[in-house]
């Protein structure tokens, strides 16, 4: 969290919804709802972690929220500026405000391009910076996030996965953003280089006063860097606090699967950790379920409530909200 962490909202997020059609025939109008919903504010300087299993809509919020897929229904709001359905001059102002960082370091830089074209483009393309100027704003770029001019030349195939990713970073940067969505910024790189990465993360928010929306799958990461956690469960938040109370403290039972999961060194604790997860099986992707989500796994389900009813996401406890009918209450 950075010193100049304020209660104001920098991102408003209010019953965002993203929806696709379901193959099904000409007339089939099912929908498969990957983002549901969903409400969330972060304030200016902080870090929101969004945590959750793979397809439980975390990467398409996110890719909604920086303009790169059109949301169903719901608003977005990022430094004062309402995310729609963007085009032109709308997409170029929210990007000056907003940047992503992607998940694969590799895929998501030109291999055709070096270093130095691939930053000077979006500041071409914005009509910050040409020529020796451009080059100015690169190097400096470069050296905060760990790089060095020297890399203006080369190419990405020239550097390892955590250097890629560090490009990745700077050319997120190099507009000057308030907000980064990072998108599994460190899964794709090896253990002994995701410290390093969320270190840099660390460095340049308190530098830049940055704010973050921190997608990630590995709560240990999350833990690491997150002010505060917002717990997805196919396509709905379901559980947001504080990273420790949220960890010392959940309240929903799939954050507890979730943090359960986590693996221990202990092959006697491990062992006994998996001989006690999980419930019941994932449903099908589009499947449809009336009441809550999580309730086919759910050990403290109680039917027809559980079943028919969407629990709200109410407040369990100062500023811990969970969606669930019979929360833990850790009384």
């Amino acid at each position: 969290m950075t010193a100049e962490m304020t209660e104001r909202p920098i991102v408003s997020v209010a019953s965002l919804s993203k929806h696709f059609p379901v193959r099904g025939g000409i007339l089939s109008r099912r929908v498969f709802k990957a983002v549901d919903e969903v409400s969330f504010e972060i304030r200016k300087g902080e870090t929101l972690g969004l945590v959750g299993e793979s397809g439980s809509g975390k990467s398409t919020l996110g890719r909604v929220m920086i303009g790169l897929a059109a949301k169903t229904s719901g608003s977005i709001v990022i430094d004062g500026h309402s995310v729609g359905d963007l085009k032109g001059r709308g997409r170029r102002s929210l990007w000056r405000r907003a940047q992503m960082v992607f998940q694969d370091p590799y895929s998501s830089l030109n291999p055709k391009m070096n270093i130095r074209d691939t930053l000077a483009e979006p500041l071409a393309n914005f009509g910050i910076a040409r020529g020796p100027d451009a080059d100015a704003l690169i190097r400096k770029i470069l050296d905060e996030c760990g790089l060095g001019a020297r890399a203006m030349r080369s190419y990405p195939k020239e550097f390892s996965g955590g250097q890629r990713q560090r490009i990745g970073i700077a050319r997120a940067l190099i507009l000057q953003p308030k907000v980064i969505i990072a998108d599994e910024p460190v899964s794709a790189l090896d253990v002994s280089i995701q410290a390093q990465i969320i270190n840099l993360f660390q460095d340049l928010q308190q530098a830049l006063g940055l704010t973050y929306l921190f997608i990630a799958h590995d709560l240990a990461v999350v833990r690491q860097i997150a002010d505060r956690v917002a717990v997805m469960y196919r396509g709905r938040i379901v559980e947001l606090a504080s990273a420790h109370d949220l960890f010392a403290r959940p309240r929903h039972p799939y954050t507890k699967l979730l943090i359960r999961s986590i693996p221990i060194p202990d092959p006697t604790a491990e062992a006994a950790r998996i001989a006690g997860a999980p419930v019941g099986e994932t449903p099908a992707a589009g499947e449809t379920t009336r009441g809550c989500r999580f309730s086919a796994r759910c050990p403290k389900a109680r039917f027809p409530i559980c079943g028919e009813q969407v629990p709200p996401l109410a407040q369990q406890a100062s500023g811990h909200l969970a969606a669930c009918h019979f929360p833990e209450t850790h009384e």
